[in-house]
């Protein structure tokens, strides 16, 4: 009898474990073991729950989304042990990864209903890189976090559209069981979570709709969407200021703090990806950050694009850029610049220098020591022909008579970098490549050896480090990229950190240092919102700044 008694409790137990209850959700989860993979639990959390479920969902279809304008490429889903396992390319593994299920009906009391369940997860924690899919065959009920200082913002859509009265829950480290609540009219639930780790977030949704699947009629449909986000604490934030905005949004222009004083000299005021002499700038400004009741207009020069600038001793030195010759209705006619000159804030005067050997714009420069460096760039000559830059500069501003001379030739070819001076060396980050097009790769030049060598990348995949902007401030290397993530470089030197998010995402923009405590993000543009022209400001300590 007590034989029986346990073999119909084993079957009982069998019976209920391949149906799920309130609790089990499917979940997608990217990550690495010696290949690039992305994983899908069946439980209620983002981690590993019964494999016996796994079966029941097997039949779950998933996409990787590299590309918010492309198609989703799907991915082909194994039972592996405790998960379905689907191995991605490398170009997937920068994407985020979506699935969805008709798991079947199920009857609760007198209610049958058919229950779908969708989840997403994004490649990593930088959270400009939290994007809505937006793909309703895809995933109908998506949630996009969007983080705002400490607060996180869940914005849950359906087909395309916010839905309140959505129920949203999370679980993750430092939860107490569980964070629960509905969304408001805008269709968005806020909440903070309260410190790093793998957060595992659910919107339920229900409505009445009759039908039929596999022959079992139901009155309504329940759909589960999940989001597993890997988050992490801003260190960094942008606070509150009096910073006046620029008067016109401006891109791929000269920045530079030298004293108390913010300049910007020259950019592009037009539309991406057309130049004319028109939508050039030729104009130079200044803003005192301790009292910063207006930009002041200081003399300018030619309309220039692409340049660098850069304080040394008590002047700014101007290298390069490009002209646009032709007006808004002719096609380009870009010349790149070799104009090398010094500004003295004393007398507001530009005093030229020896020019470049050639034209050269899309560099960067940077100061170490006495020595002005310049990396980077291509040669733009008006008639379709373009070379771009094998060279890397530098010249003496201590010398009486300063010459360019050559350094040891970069081992790439790029344009559109951040070049950044950091404990004796340079540090030239991200940018456009000649052949292979983006990267995110960081590159360091030892001026005691001469050598070049490769340095860690940075966070981020795809177009991030384009445009992107850095400089050392307080004895560290920072650098902001066009997802809007403010990234620090370890102690160690082996890896970079994320350590902020900016209010406002941009690219062609500048990060400036100013007195040794705080970064000035200036300029720049988003590719969702066009040019930006409020000023963010990223105190890197308890220093009292009389720009607050």
């Amino acid at each position: 009898m007590r034989s029986r008694c346990l073999t119909f409790l084993c079957g009982a137990v069998v019976l209920l474990a391949t149906v799920p209850t309130q609790a089990h959700f499917l979940w997608v989860v990217t990550g690495s073991v010696e290949t690039p993979v992305v994983q899908v639990y069946f439980g209620e959390s983002a981690e590993p729950d019964d494999p016996d479920l796994l079966k029941r969902v097997a039949h779950s279809k998933a996409w990787a989304i590299p590309d918010r304008r492309g198609e989703p490429q799907p991915l082909v889903l194994e039972n592996k042990d405790d998960s379905l396992v689907a191995t991605l390319s490398q170009e997937q593994s920068h994407a985020p990864v979506a699935l969805r299920c008709t798991y079947g009906t199920l009857t609760r009391g007198a209610e049958t209903f058919l229950l779908e369940y969708y989840a997403k997860t994004y490649p990593d924690h930088l959270p400009g890189t939290w994007r809505t899919i937006g793909k309703q065959d895809v995933l109908p009920l998506e949630i996009t976090p969007r983080l705002t200082g400490d607060e996180m913002a869940l914005t849950v859509l359906w087909n395309g559209k916010v839905l309140p009265e959505a129920v949203v829950t999370v679980q993750g480290p430092g939860i107490d069981k569980k964070i629960e609540g509905t969304t408001d009219d805008t269709g968005v639930f806020r909440c903070k979570l309260p410190e790093s780790g793998l957060f595992s977030i659910r919107a339920k949704h229900s409505e009445t709709k009759s039908g039929e699947h596999e022959g079992t009629a139901y009155t309504s449909v329940r759909y589960y969407s999940t989001l597993s986000l890997r988050y992490q604490p801003a260190e960094l934030t942008s606070i509150d200021h009096r910073l006046p905005a620029l008067e016109k949004g401006v891109t791929s222009f000269g920045g530079a703090v030298l004293g108390d004083s913010l300049y910007v000299y020259g950019g592009h005021y037009g539309a991406a990806h057309h130049y004319s002499n028109e939508e050039q700038s030729g104009d130079f400004q200044r803003l005192n950050l301790r009292d910063p009741q207006r930009w002041e207009s200081l003399p300018g020069g030619h309309k220039v694009t692409g340049l660098a600038l850069v304080p040394y001793g008590a002047a700014l030195y101007r290298v390069g850029g490009f002209t646009a010759k032709n007006s808004g209705n002719e096609d380009h006619d870009l010349w790149s610049q070799s104009d090398f000159a010094r500004f003295d804030p004393q007398t507001n005067a530009w005093t030229a220098l020896p020019a470049l050997p050639e034209g050269r714009s899309s560099h960067d420069a940077a100061i170490l020591g006495d020595r002005l460096y310049v990396v980077g760039g291509w040669n733009m000559r008006g008639d379709g022909k373009t070379d771009w830059h094998h060279s890397a500069l530098r010249i003496d501003l201590s010398e009486e008579t300063p010459a360019w001379e050559a350094i040891t030739e970069p081992p790439f070819r790029r344009r559109a970098i951040a070049l950044a001076a950091f404990n004796g060396r340079l540090y030239c980050l991200g940018g456009m490549q000649e052949a292979g097009g983006t990267t995110m790769a960081v590159a360091i030049f030892d001026p005691e050896t001469n050598v070049w060598s490769e340095g860690p990348a940075l966070l981020g995949s795809g177009m991030d480090a384009f445009g992107c902007s850095a400089f050392a401030c307080g004895d560290r290397l920072y650098a902001t990229t066009m997802s809007g993530s403010v990234q620090r470089l370890a102690l160690d030197g082996k890896s970079w950190e994320f350590v902020g998010q900016l209010q406002s995402p941009r690219f062609f923009h500048r990060l400036l240092p100013w007195q040794e405590s705080r970064l000035v993000v200036v300029g720049g543009a988003s590719m969702s919102s066009g040019k930006i022209q409020t000023l963010e400001l990223l105190p890197l300590s308890v220093a009292k700044s009389t720009a607050r």
